[in-house]
């Protein structure tokens, strides 16, 4: 008996918390069921907070977020794949990615391209790829990813409906009809009338056929089947055409969404997308607080006062609550019109909160970094990126990220950061060790390093003009003019005038004196992208005329 006693201490504990666990995921789904998100999510947060690597209760987060089309959604994705790596929540989070990203939707890019060898033989894989394809206008691409998904599941109709969808968006006037007719004769079908209703009624509002919109989204909305979002593409054509039926029916979607948060916040979202953004929040300021303050509800009625440029009112609305889960959403849109009023300092404080809120968890970073670059707050984009990089050590989008930004700056500080980055990563390659011993020399930082990695670079790569022009730039920069000037003058001509390297060449043409030469190799470099340090070395060489 005294041994029975520690047993069940140690024992029983790890048991009562997996009841407890259990119990808060089983009360999460009550709540969700009921439309009650804000319970939902404590629930779900004690579920998280007594086992952190509970896929079942991550997953639901996403899935709660997802629903009331939260970019939070995004981060719980991630972590989802993190728990459990397998295809399926790969394929999951990219779909998200591209839900919440902007272009060129790097997260849902780099997500498919490192399951793209598994992927070849998935269905869902294939799916998600034509969706980026196709948000990225590249139609060839969508209809080869569909075609791939047909041949993997022959007898689901579903991907000759979705072919004819892509085919909806071709150039060719020929192909657009046949693919209107393809979709036109599935809308009585069982099983496929629903989604091919939901095309033709898109396809029809982007071409302002507004009469046939108002058909197609009429058959949509009195569908059986039909979801909460049908009546708000229903809402969209009526709107476009400016029907009289558009007041009953929006009337008819408050009545159906008043009473639960995630609905709420969809169709308030498309209020404030369709120029109704103030028409929401007097509906909004209408409803019992319980709802009105619960997740996602509060973050679509921000939405709305941004999109009215209704700074203090916005400050108002937030200032004196908790997002819990989402405060670091909270506290940025507080930060932002804190900002918009000329409130700096106060709106620096702010955004610092809302970064150290989102540090606790790297994917709520994600989820802050679209929201800065929608804001075109290029300063804080970078932070996050560069927090980002230190948070996922293993992800080089982030650093492709800042490699973007930094090249359209012309930023040579900046680029130097991203290539040491980079080549602590993948230190042989020889394009990196070039690129840091290149930026090393323009810019004076360590020098001896960048000698060296312009040498390293040269031994591997002799017939490589941009390797031997960063081999003979390291050489100038020690006086051996002379003999960097000889490796350069070995190059066939057209090396020599491409822009990367013609800059170089001209330099030392220059150097050595034959400045009438010299200059028809920098008129060359201008047609490249120069960087500052590589047109003050220009402007400086011009000089000696």
């Amino acid at each position: 008996m005294v041994i029975a006693i520690p047993s069940g201490i140690w024992f029983g504990r790890p048991a009562y918390h997996r009841y407890k666990e259990k119990r808060a995921v089983n009360q999460a789904q009550v709540f969700i069921n009921k439309g009650d998100l804000r319970s939902a999510i404590l629930s779900l947060r004690l579920a998280i907070a007594l086992n952190s690597s509970n896929v079942t209760s991550t997953r639901m987060m996403a899935d709660v977020f997802d629903q009331g089309h939260s970019p939070a959604a995004l981060a719980w994705r991630r972590r989802v794949s993190e728990l459990e790596p397998n295809l399926e929540n790969k394929i999951i989070l990219a779909a998200c990615a591209l839900r919440y990203e902007k272009p060129p939707f790097l997260i849902a890019d780099s997500t498919l391209q490192s399951i793209a060898a598994q992927g070849e033989t998935n269905t869902g894989y294939h799916l998600v790829a034509s969706q980026l394809a196709l948000k990225l206008n590249r139609l060839a691409d969508a209809e080869a990813h569909l075609k791939a998904a047909a041949r993997l599941d022959p007898t689901n109709h579903l991907h000759q409906l979705n072919l004819a969808t892509v085919r909806l968006q071709s150039a060719d006037t020929n192909i657009a009809e046949g693919a209107r007719r393809d979709l036109a004769s599935l809308t009585s079908e069982p099983t496929l009338g629903l989604p091919a209703l939901r095309s033709l009624t898109a396809d029809s509002i982007t071409r302002h056929q507004l009469p046939e919109a108002e058909d197609y989204s009429r058959r949509l909305a009195a569908h059986a089947e039909a979801t909460l979002e049908d009546r708000l593409l229903h809402l969209t054509a009526l709107s476009e055409s400016k029907s009289v039926d558009f007041s009953n029916a929006l009337a008819r979607v408050e009545q159906e969404c008043g009473t639960n948060s995630i609905k709420l916040a969809q169709t308030v979202s498309w209020m404030n997308a369709h120029g109704l953004a103030r028409d929401a929040l007097s509906w909004m300021a209408s409803l019992p607080d319980s709802i009105r303050n619960a997740p996602p509800a509060s973050l679509a009625e921000a939405d709305c006062y941004m999109t009215l440029g209704d700074w203090p009112g916005l400050q108002a609305r937030l200032v004196g609550h908790r997002w819990e889960e989402q405060e670091f959403l909270r506290l940025a849109m507080l930060t932002r019109s804190l900002r918009e009023q000329g409130q700096n300092e106060m709106a620096g404080r702010n955004w610092r909160l809302s970064l150290s809120a989102a540090s606790a968890r790297p994917e709520f970073l994600l989820v802050l970094l679209q929201l800065a670059r929608a804001w075109a707050w290029d300063d804080e984009t970078k932070e996050l990126l560069w927090v980002i990089v230190g948070k996922l050590p293993s992800e080089e989008w982030p650093l492709e990220n800042l490699r973007r930004i930094y090249m359209i700056k012309q930023d040579s500080e900046g680029l130097y950061r991203v290539y040491q980055a980079l080549l602590e990563k993948h230190p042989h390659s020889a394009e990196l060790k070039n690129n840091v011993a290149t930026l090393g020399l323009l810019l004076g930082h360590n020098r001896a390093r960048s000698a060296e990695l312009a040498r390293e670079v040269y031994e591997v790569g002799k017939t490589n003009a941009t390797l031997v022009s960063t081999y003979a730039f390291s050489l100038y920069n020690e006086g051996k003019t002379t003999e960097a000037l000889a490796l350069m003058q070995a190059l066939p001509e057209a090396d020599l005038q491409n822009p990367e390297v013609a800059l170089y060449y001209g330099l030392l043409l220059a150097s050595a004196g034959d400045v009438g030469k010299a200059e028809a190799y920098f008129v060359a470099a201008e047609k490249g992208h120069p960087l500052p340090q590589e047109r003050a070395l220009l402007a400086k060489a011009r000089q000696r005329r």
